[in-house]
């Protein structure tokens, strides 16, 4: 029991928990089935940090990693895909908050700084800019010492 042993976790390790416990399972059911685990976060979450380290943010492969939040939305309304899924509000399913108010910023916003450089929003800029510099470590390999 943690709470005897004088650990008590915080709002992130109970929110990130979760995540990782289910890459677990994720990765138990695929190697039971010979398959691969699919990363399915998009470049918007990956340039600010939002996901998960070896949660939600693990996989073999990526296939949204170049694109951002809208231009995923974009391509499943040009396949065709229920709106449902296109259209629908995202959220982490952890916190009980949308993706937007743990940003405290808009997909619209950050995707198109992302792609053109240009933030008429200082407050989202600054946010942005220290999302990307706190959490840029999830995006990088391990650091290892080199011989």
């Amino acid at each position: 029991d943690l709470q005897q042993s004088g650990i008590i976790l915080n709002k992130q390790a109970k929110q990130n928990t979760p995540a990782r416990i289910r890459m677990s399972i994720l990765y138990a059911v695929a190697a039971t089935v010979d398959g691969r685990v699919v990363n399915t976060s998009n470049l918007s979450e990956s340039w600010i940090g939002y996901s998960t380290k070896f949660g939600d943010g693990a996989g073999d492969f990526s296939p949204l990693a170049n694109l951002t939040a809208t231009e995923t939305a974009e391509i499943g309304r040009v396949m065709g895909l229920p709106l449902k899924f296109t259209d629908k509000t995202p959220e982490d399913g952890l916190s009980g908050l949308t993706d937007e108010e743990n940003f405290g910023f808009t997909y619209a916003i950050l995707d198109n700084y992302i792609r053109s450089g240009v933030c008429e929003d200082p407050a989202a800029k600054e946010k942005i800019d220290t999302l990307r510099k706190h959490n840029n470590h999830k995006t990088q390999p391990i650091p290892a010492f080199r011989f």
